[in-house]
């Protein structure tokens, strides 16, 4: 009874997320060449969604409305990342989305590719990674940067550097008023 129920909750739970969502990767895409690309508007995007699922025009048809992820692009940008091929699976793309903080028109995408560990038990398959992002906001300059990861400093070590700064700010400042000789 309780597993029916369970089952039952999380049914019903199904159709309120289903259209939710802000990023989505794997290693399966269709898109055998590296591409980095920023999508702005419904037509491009079922072009994307159906090229990443193998859909070709001509070929297989056009692929379904129902399963092309929901984006208002009146307030949002899509940025994807694919790797293209890899040997074997264990392949990743990790994304980092910035904002430029002189011109709040313009993403910076730094993406990273993970390989597998030396050693790892990983699918004997090609892969071919890909990573999907939904950004809240319509941008209208997207820049990609290749093998970037964002880094976090944590307050002492910005605490520390704020100190370096200030002390080298403070022999520059001595120097200037001394005067260059």
């Amino acid at each position: 009874m309780k597993k029916t129920l369970l089952i039952a909750m999380m049914t019903a739970a199904l159709p309120a997320c289903a259209g939710d969502w802000d990023g989505m990767d794997g290693q399966n895409s269709a898109i055998e060449q590296p591409q980095m690309v920023a999508v702005r508007d419904a037509k491009d995007w079922a072009r994307l969604w159906a090229e990443h699922h193998g859909v070709r025009p001509g070929l297989h048809g056009s692929p379904q409305a129902k399963d092309l992820p929901p984006v208002d692009f009146a307030k949002e940008t899509v940025v994807a990342v694919f790797l293209g091929s890899r040997p074997t699976g264990g392949y990743k793309v990790d994304l980092s989305l910035i904002q430029d903080p002189t011109d709040p028109t313009r993403l910076f995408v730094l993406y990273q590719e993970t390989a597998p560990k030396p050693g790892a038990f990983t699918p004997q398959m090609v892969s071919r990674p890909f990573a999907f992002r939904k950004v809240a906001k319509p941008y209208a300059a997207v820049v990609f940067e290749p093998n970037r990861k964002m880094v976090a400093f944590s307050a002492t070590k910005t605490a520390g550097a704020q100190a370096k700064l200030e002390a080298v700010l403070s022999k520059l400042e001595a120097v200037v008023q001394a005067g260059l000789p």
